[in-house]
């Protein structure tokens, strides 16, 4: 009777012992589940490039794909076989979105290091976070320490313009909207710029003036002298929107509305560039070449190396002759 109870009792255990290995692997498996939540990070998000955070899930990465995140930085340690399974996955759902994934395996568990490359992992993956192009995700497990270290490293290398401290930002997500979008725009990624400036709503001058140099830039003037007219209409227009409406104009062949536009910049500022190579051009177009070439000259004599000035003063003088 009693052999029957022992072995009823180790029956029991292993059985136990079973279904806690399974439920254990497969909390490893679901990061976000209800038994991990608690712990995992809050998404930080600092400055305008670097987004740190928890294993992202199907759900977060479409939305990393909406905010313009080009480059996830995994610090998973595939020599853990959870963690190796979690890769897998990760790098096939952000394939969807065109999104790339660097891997650089950083061991930790419960929070303690472990492995010989770990700190040349948190050093190499931080670098490879300033090399990339456009918004940039870290992360770990939980989003704890690991990103932690390379935030670390960040905050002490990283420029200033793109890193600027932690939660601290002071900035409202309308305004690190506007700033990741124009960072995308300097690296010629006009859809994913306006992608994140529609992001956040309603939007603001800065933002309205950043569609207007999209369409500057696709070609699409009406509707760029629509955003900047919307800009102006917000109240105490800078030179961006008056030269932004500028240009529109003259694209669109309005010489007056141009020349107006360009005239208010430079009521700014007597000696904003593109105000005055602007200006010049409406002159030029209108045959005016007298108050077309004192305008160029000035701008010919700060930057010999423009190339576009320096053609159209020598048509200047040409006419002239």
């Amino acid at each position: 009777m009693k052999n029957i109870s022992r072995k009823a009792w180790l029956g029991a255990l292993l059985m136990v012992c079973v279904f806690g290995f399974a439920a254990g692997g497969w909390v490893l498996l679901h990061p976000a589940s209800f038994a991990v939540q608690p712990w995992r990070a809050q998404e930080s998000i600092t400055a305008t490039r670097f987004v740190f955070g928890p294993y992202p899930m199907e759900q977060d990465m479409q939305r990393l794909h909406d905010q313009g995140v080009t480059t996830i930085i995994s610090l998973l340690n595939p020599a853990l076989p959870y963690e190796s399974v979690l890769l897998k996955d990760e790098r096939k759902r952000a394939g969807k979105f065109g999104i790339v994934v660097q891997n650089f395996p950083m061991g930790s568990i419960l929070g303690q290091r472990f492995g010989v490359d770990y700190e040349r992992n948190s050093k190499a993956a931080a670098e490879a976070a300033m090399a990339s192009h456009g918004p940039v995700y870290i992360h770990c497990y939980l989003g704890l320490h690991r990103a932690a270290d390379v935030r670390d490293y960040l905050q002490k290398y990283a420029p200033t313009r793109e890193f600027d401290g932690d939660l601290a930002h002071h900035r409202n997500p309308r305004q690190l909207a506007n700033e990741r979008a124009f960072a995308l725009f300097k690296h010629g990624q006009y859809d994913a710029a306006a992608q994140m400036l529609n992001s956040v709503q309603p939007l603001d001058y800065a933002a309205h003036v950043q569609h207007g140099w999209i369409h500057l830039r696709r070609d699409e003037n009406q509707q760029a002298r629509n955003e900047f007219s919307q800009a102006i209409a917000l109240g105490n227009p800078k030179m961006d929107a008056w030269d932004g409406q500028g240009f529109a104009a003259l694209r669109l062949g309005e010489l007056p509305a141009a020349e107006a536009a360009f005239s208010n910049a430079l009521a700014l500022d007597a000696q904003d560039g593109d105000a005055r190579q602007g200006l010049a051009q409406v002159f030029y177009r209108r045959g005016d070449a007298a108050k077309a070439k004192p305008l160029l000259e000035a701008l010919h004599k700060q930057n010999p190396d423009n190339s576009e000035v320096g053609q159209l003063l020598q048509h200047v003088n040409a006419m002239l002759e």
